[in-house]
């Protein structure tokens, strides 16, 4: 699909085989490569704008660009490097994306706010100087999901768990960390193995609520289930 030089992956491919694999058929130009990446990315990169309240218009147009980008699009028209050339494999592929599409989203807002107010040089038009580029760079703490949405949900996760009961908190960890049936967990309590089900039911249905409750809580303009929030998790966001 493209005459430029085959990516560099970083030396740990094992990890993120799957990510590798369908990189490199879609760049060689396999359809269903490319058509499953779509189908994959593009709702992924919807729902991720969306669970920040941005309207869903807005959300599809620019999960659309990034998409169209991966593969040589330029956002003006033109051709250029496919954007996927550039994944090393340092995250998954998910995880890339997701960063990539939310900084395209800062760097939109930015612009929209201070272009009138930069200043406007005689040659800027001829030059095809865009005069955000003067003041934008990089900044680290824009990372969505290093220091956005992820320190919001590793927050509001860590104190739903910390609102447990501490015996059921003993409970879930025997049983999803350790794998200890609950035969075995109600031996322990001498308890039955009912009322140990019962435990652990509520206490998912616990942590669920009292997570969207400190979520809606600390940003009420967050639009996000948990659904939403199990599917981040999911992208590589890592709590």
């Amino acid at each position: 699909m493209s005459d430029s030089p085959a990516p560099t992956y970083s030396a740990d491919v094992s990890k993120y085989a799957d990510d590798y694999d369908l990189v490199r058929r879609a760049l060689d130009g396999d359809e269903s490569a490319v058509t499953e990446f779509e189908k994959e990315y593009r709702g992924t990169l919807e729902r991720v704008l969306m669970a920040r309240g941005i309207d869903r218009v807005a959300a599809e147009d620019l999960a659309a660009d990034i998409i169209s980008e991966c593969f040589g699009a330029g956002r003006k028209g033109e051709t250029t490097r496919p954007l996927l050339e550039k994944f090393e494999g340092r995250s998954s592929l998910s995880t890339w994306l997701i960063r990539i599409t939310w900084n395209r989203w800062l760097d939109l807002r930015r612009r929209d706010k201070f272009r009138g107010e930069l200043p406007e040089y005689e040659d800027d038009a001829a030059r095809g100087v865009d005069r955000f580029d003067r003041v934008a760079a990089e900044d680290d703490e824009d990372d969505f999901l290093e220091t956005d949405l992820a320190e919001l949900m590793a927050g509001a996760i860590r104190e739903a768990f910390a609102s447990l009961e501490p015996d059921v908190l003993v409970m879930l960890r025997l049983s999803y960390l350790h794998g200890i049936s609950q035969t075995e967990i109600a031996a322990m309590w001498q308890c039955d193995q009912t009322r140990i089900s019962r435990a652990l039911s509520a206490a998912r249905t616990q942590v669920a609520a009292e997570t969207m409750r400190l979520l809606r809580a600390k940003d009420p303009e967050l639009q996000i289930d948990w659904d939403d929030f199990k599917r981040l998790c999911a992208y590589g966001i890592e709590l």
